[in-house]
């Protein structure tokens, strides 16, 4: 906020407009010209800065899963900028602003705090405003803000990635330079505002285009680029450098069956079944080629030789029990299968009463959403739980073998929604 003077002392009432002033009048009840006493100045200037502090302050109450992985970063910024600067000429006869708009440039320097909240520091020349019938004044702002992100997924809010919408709001500091008129500067500490949209790149690379208002006379439309120093993984490699140890659950014969035991039920009196009528037994068809595997799949058709003997396989020679089964999700964040789900073990049960003699490992995996150890007791629970169907099917416990891996094998990168889904599997390996 600045006065000015021109000839014959006539003043510029205000070049800016601020949001507090009604708080800050003198005893008058008028705008004071040649500066606001040192107690008001003093109180807007720490009830601003603290509300910035509180705002920064709220950011490490809490903690989503998201922030359990956050690595907090420095960025620097850059950008060009188009200004609107309205001074305020009603206080003088015969001057108006001639051009309001003009254009400048910004740095900004900031830090990630968490997820959600970013501080930053900017400065930035915002051009001038030229006045008629003469004179003009530059404005230069500087500022510390809070920012706050939303609208995106946890985990890429976390790491500053995709698309995302921040709010702006801080304490700005404003410096005038004139020509053809004289000043002294009233209010140089006022609140800032703003609203923008960001895109950042896995590089650390961000895009931004922001509104932002310094007071009521002062504002910016800006485009930019930022770059995060610093890796979002570097708080995780060490402790994943190793694979872990998938934990191998106990047998499951004592899996309890929900319902009325089978033994409280009196047997029911059917009538005897008539004798089927005698039928062939079938001739198995020459081999006229070798089936080195004995998986009864000729070698020259056997895309996966080497399967075990008798153990069930696709007309291709490999094995039906052998990676992901497709389909068998659970419910977010619990161990209940989806409908579709229930589908797919239907047909998985089936097969196992077809081999009676098969045994299989029953592996369940997760994504690296929230901690490692939540995942693995989380991937217990659906090993578990994958088991029990197949036990409440009529497949007897001592043929599964339920082995629970956490995030720990990852099939791709869970840099991204799809390979995170993709990494959410439950793969079935016969055991040998």
């Amino acid at each position: 906020m600045i006065e000015m003077f021109v000839e014959g002392r006539r003043s510029l009432r205000q070049a800016g407009k601020s949001l507090f002033r009604p708080a800050c009048r003198n005893p008058a009840g008028g705008a004071s010209r040649r500066g606001r006493g040192p107690g008001c100045r003093l109180a807007l200037s720490a009830g601003l800065l603290g509300s910035v502090m509180v705002l920064a302050g709220c950011s490490s109450v809490g903690g989503s899963r998201a922030d359990r992985d956050f690595q907090p970063r420095v960025y620097a910024g850059a950008g060009v900028l188009a200004s609107r600067l309205e001074p305020d000429t009603d206080g003088v006869a015969g001057t108006s602003v001639d051009e309001n708009m003009s254009g400048g440039a910004s740095l900004a320097l900031g830090y990630d705090i968490n997820s959600r909240f970013s501080v930053e520091g900017h400065v930035a020349a915002l051009g001038e405003a030229s006045l008629d019938p003469r004179g003009s004044i530059d404005y230069t702002v500087a500022g510390l803000s809070a920012l706050a992100y939303g609208s995106q997924e946890p985990r890429d809010r976390a790491r500053r990635e995709g698309l995302a919408v921040f709010g702006r709001l801080g304490v700005g500091a404003l410096e005038n330079d004139a020509s053809g008129v004289r000043f002294n500067q009233v209010n140089d500490v006022h609140l800032l505002a703003g609203v923008g949209l960001e895109y950042g790149l896995v590089n650390g690379v961000g895009v931004r285009a922001e509104l932002v208002a310094h007071e009521t006379d002062a504002k910016y439309a800006q485009l930019g680029l930022i770059y995060r120093f610093g890796s979002t993984d570097s708080g995780r490699s060490a402790t994943r450098s190793q694979p872990e140890q998938p934990t191998i659950l106990p047998e499951v014969n004592d899996i309890p069956v929900e319902g009325v035991p089978l033994e409280s039920v009196p047997p029911i009196a059917v009538a005897d079944p008539e004798p089927l009528p005698d039928r062939p037994e079938p001739v198995a068809p020459a081999v006229s080629q070798t089936d080195a595997d004995g998986d009864g799949v000729p070698d020259s058709e056997d895309q996966c030789p080497g399967t075990a003997a008798n153990a069930p396989v696709k007309t291709d020679g490999c094995a039906i029990f052998g990676g992901v089964v497709e389909g068998v999700n659970f419910q977010p964040g619990s161990a209940r299968l989806t409908a579709e789900a229930l589908d797919v073990m239907a047909g998985v049960a089936q097969t196992l009463k077809d081999y009676p003699d098969v045994r299989v490992i029953i592996e369940a995996h997760t994504d690296n959403e929230g901690s490692a150890a939540v995942n693995l007791q989380l991937s217990k629970r659906r090993a578990i739980a994958v088991a029990r169907y197949l036990v409440d099917a009529g497949i007897s416990g001592s043929r599964l073998k339920p082995q629970a891996y956490g995030e720990s094998r990852p099939r791709t990168s869970n840099r991204t929604a799809q390979g995170r889904a993709a990494n959410r599997r439950v793969e079935f390996s016969i055991l040998q």
